[in-house]
This record gives C-alpha cells, sequence and structure tokens, in this order.
C-alpha cells in the first residue's frame, strides 16, 4: 500500500541524507537506494532434509537453489528428520 511504501522512503531518506550530504534526494532515487541496501544486506537461509525425493524435485524445478547458495551439510542428522 501507498502508506507503507511512503513510511519506507521517509524512514530511508535519513540514511540517504548521511550517505549523500548535500543531495536533495528524489523519490526514485530513494526507493533505489532501499532496493540496493536491502540486496546488499538481506540474507536468507533455507533448511531442506536431503532424504526422499523432495529435496531432488525442489533442486531440479529451481536449480537456482543449487548454483547460487552454499550448501552445509551437517552430520548426523536425528531418526525423527529421517522418517
Amino acid at each position: 500500500p501507498r502508506d507503507e511504501l511512503d513510511a519506507i522512503i521517509g524512514d530511508v531518506g535519513v540514511a540517504y541524507s548521511q550517505e549523500f550530504k548535500g543531495s536533495e534526494p528524489t523519490h526514485d532515487q530513494l526507493w533505489t537506494y532501499f532496493i540496493e541496501r536491502v540486496r546488499r544486506n538481506l540474507h536468507l537461509v533455507l533448511c531442506f532434509s536431503p532424504v526422499g525425493v523432495k529435496f531432488r524435485t525442489r533442486a531440479q524445478q529451481f536449480p537456482g537453489l543449487i548454483n547460487g547458495c552454499t550448501i552445509d551439510w551437517f552430520l548426523p542428522w536425528p531418526e525423527e528428520a529421517l522418517k
């Protein structure tokens, strides 16, 4: 909604002003700055059990999950996770 967008733009304006002192940003510049900060700072953790066909199916359907990620294998898996 528009009110949430305006709140984001208002909040990011402070950080933008501190980084780019003396410039008067436009709405588009603030939005671009916000998106760049999100891309730079957002990290996700996805956990999948390697047992069964679901992991293989997801890896085939979404190759970016495998190609663009670091996979850490934590062993041993608890018996409950293997069911």
